[in-house]
């Protein structure tokens, strides 16, 4: 019975979305054990924004991906079925997530001051931080993806920046 479901699911091109939805409701879930419900879900949703900028960046350059996929508490991905044939498009796809992501963080920071919301300015800071993260120049991070246009030396500032943020503890507000 269940594989017969399963099938069914598979050849309605259902399966995908159901992996896809389902990681995000297992982050969901993850994350609302630490910081509740409403941001976990928020959280989420910016992190999706973030990567399905990657998804139709990838898309208008012609190359099969697949949905993103979450991992709680490091974060998500897509597939590209497909590779970049160049580091022009690979910087494409890479700027498209932070730009995206962006977009969210910067739309919560509005609605923010709009409806006087504590929870999304918390949202908006958390999407700009997972964002300027993210454009760290050094592979696996969009910043590595992108700095490759540039130069790949860019690499070697990236990792002093990454070790840092390990260590950097911010002072306490007084």
């Amino acid at each position: 019975m269940i594989k017969a479901l399963l099938l069914l699911l598979n050849a309605a091109k259902l399966g995908k979305v159901l992996a896809s939805g389902g990681t995000m409701i297992v982050s969901v879930f993850a994350y609302s054990l630490l910081f509740g419900w409403p941001y976990a879900v928020g959280f989420v949703v910016l992190i999706f924004v973030h990567e399905m900028g990657h998804y139709v960046a990838a898309r208008r350059r012609g190359l099969d991906v697949g949905l993103p996929m979450f991992i709680p508490f490091v974060g998500a991905w897509i597939t590209l079925k497909s590779m970049p044939h160049d580091a022009e498009t690979e910087a494409y796809i890479g700027i498209w997530g932070p730009l995206a992501g962006t977009l969210g963080a910067l739309a919560c920071l509005f609605l923010a001051h709009a409806v006087d919301s504590r929870l999304l300015l918390a949202l908006a800071y958390a999407g700009c931080f997972i964002n300027l993260f993210n454009l760290i120049p050094l592979l696996p991070f969009d910043g590595g993806r992108i700095s490759q246009v540039l130069s790949p030396k860019l690499w070697l500032v990236g990792l002093p920046i990454l070790v840092a943020m390990f260590f950097w503890r911010p002072s306490p507000i007084l």
